[in-house]
């Protein structure tokens, strides 16, 4: 072999030396390396705007105040601790509740030590990341700590009986096996966490109780969402409750709750939408007209004349606490013939949707009705 063929033997050579340790190094095996941005938020689920408008009955809605230790009601829970004599079992030490609220939790099955524990209540604060506070300083918020759980927070509430009452509260959870960069759930490795809200139409303050009308159970990690609950009330005080449940014991079961809304729901209707009679001149006529008034719970209301129509007339009453037939009264005595109106303008306090109501009165005076229909009837 010659010089020149052994030179670019020699290149093929090294050429081919060289590709084969490039595509050794594309193809050997490379660490994963989590990334040092933070991840985009885990959200099965979200809620939508506000749904339960009015004025809302909860005392402390935005979970804020000063979170103090909690003194469970005689007779105490065995989880809590006894700091006194007279009160054995009432000194929840974990438990850092916002004003107004109650806690509860289930406590058995505990065949292992990971199962069922007491949640340590705490506040979350404005500066955590994601962020954890809706509005105001302060939101509620709850843990388990490579344990599972299943309880909330729960308030009672004066209301009417027979009205319907709708709960909501923004809700989310952390959920995850290890803490990921960013503070964030792991949508692969979580506890399963479930959230939802109640109510007890009854008042009753056991969350297991069969009376309690659920909202939807869903997962609603890293950001807010709404639940919600409608119930009609069967007492003079029902109870709402705020729920969730971490099967899996994770590293991470935090729940974070704020602004929370209890209120009635109310509408009003009013039938029939118009009032029209046709009276014959010769005839005059006294006329009554029944009105229906259909008001739900809690509402009043009140029934006017138009001062400046044409048509007098009188209502059997001008004010009312609950539904009513109002009589609405007129004569044609000694009008002449022509159109008289006047309207009925009925309000309801509070204001609901169609309120005031404005419901047009007419009286039409007309020559013998005889000849104005008859000769219609009569036409071929």
């Amino acid at each position: 072999m010659n010089k020149r063929n052994t030179a670019v033997s020699l290149s093929i050579l090294s050429a081919f030396l060289v590709l084969t340790a490039i595509v050794a190094l594309l193809l050997r095996p490379r660490p994963v390396v989590l990334a040092s941005t933070p991840q985009q938020p885990l959200t099965i689920t979200v809620g939508g705007e506000e749904v339960c408008a009015g004025t809302n009955l909860l005392a402390n809605p935005s979970f804020e105040g000063d979170y103090p230790v909690y003194i469970m009601p005689a007779p105490g829970h065995p989880d809590c601790q006894t700091w006194s004599d007279d009160q054995p079992n009432q000194y929840c030490e974990r438990v850092k509740l916002a004003d107004d609220w109650h806690p509860y939790w289930l406590d058995t099955p505990r065949t292992e030590n990971w199962m069922n524990i007491q949640p340590e209540y705490v506040p979350s604060l404005p500066h955590e990341q994601p962020p954890r506070v809706r509005s105001g300083d302060k939101s509620q918020h709850y843990f388990s700590f490579w344990s599972t759980h299943e309880g909330g927070l729960m308030q009672q509430v004066s209301v009417l009986e027979n009205g319907r009452y709708c709960f909501s509260s923004w809700g989310q959870a952390w959920s995850a096996r290890e803490t990921l960069p960013g503070w964030l759930s792991d949508p692969n490795d979580h506890g399963e966490l479930y959230q939802r809200v109640g109510i007890d139409p009854t008042g009753g303050t056991n969350w297991q109780s069969p009376n309690v009308v659920w909202g939807e159970m869903r997962l609603q990690y890293d950001e807010f969402g709404l639940f919600s609950v409608e119930a009609v009330a069967q007492a003079d005080t029902i109870t709402v409750f705020i729920w969730s449940k971490a099967n899996i014991p994770v590293k991470h079961n935090d729940v974070y709750w704020d602004d929370a809304r209890l209120t009635q729901y109310q509408a009003a209707e009013v039938l029939p939408g118009e009032i029209t009679s046709l009276i014959d001149v010769d005839l005059p006529t006294a006329v009554t007209h029944t009105i229906g008034i259909s008001v739900t719970p809690g509402l009043t209301w009140t029934a006017a004349l138009d001062t400046s129509g044409s048509l007098p007339a009188s209502l059997s009453q001008t004010s009312g606490s609950g539904s009513a037939a109002l009589t609405l009264s007129f004569d044609s005595a000694g009008l002449p013939v022509g159109s008289y109106t006047t309207v009925v303008q009925i309000e309801t306090l509070p204001a609901v949707s169609g309120s005031p109501f404005a419901l047009p009165v007419e009286l039409r005076v007309v020559p013998e009705l005889e000849e104005m229909f008859v000769p219609m009837a009569l036409q071929p």
